[in-house]
């Protein structure tokens, strides 16, 4: 699903990604590291991309792909973008 955006990314883009990556990244540990309420933690990263996005679909796919890169269970982003934003 989110493959294909890295093929379309300058490399400012990739860099802001990355710098989200690493500014989610305490936040994805404590995720992963407590007890899942929801499926592959889907539920809480719905939570936290719904917050930081704003409802905002493109920001949404912006803060899922750092989530991603921080660590955060794939699958469980990917529900939470269908389901939140």
């Amino acid at each position: 699903m989110f493959g294909i955006l890295y093929l379309h990314m300058t490399p400012e883009q990739t860099k802001l990604i990355s710098d989200l990556a690493a500014d989610l990244k305490p936040m994805v540990k404590d995720i992963e590291a407590g007890i899942p309420t929801t499926q592959n933690n889907y539920g809480r990263y719905g939570s936290l991309i719904s917050q930081l996005s704003k409802g905002d679909k493109r920001v949404g796919a912006i803060i899922a792909l750092a989530l991603i890169e921080a660590g955060a269970n794939r699958v469980g982003v990917q529900n939470a973008l269908k389901l939140f934003v």
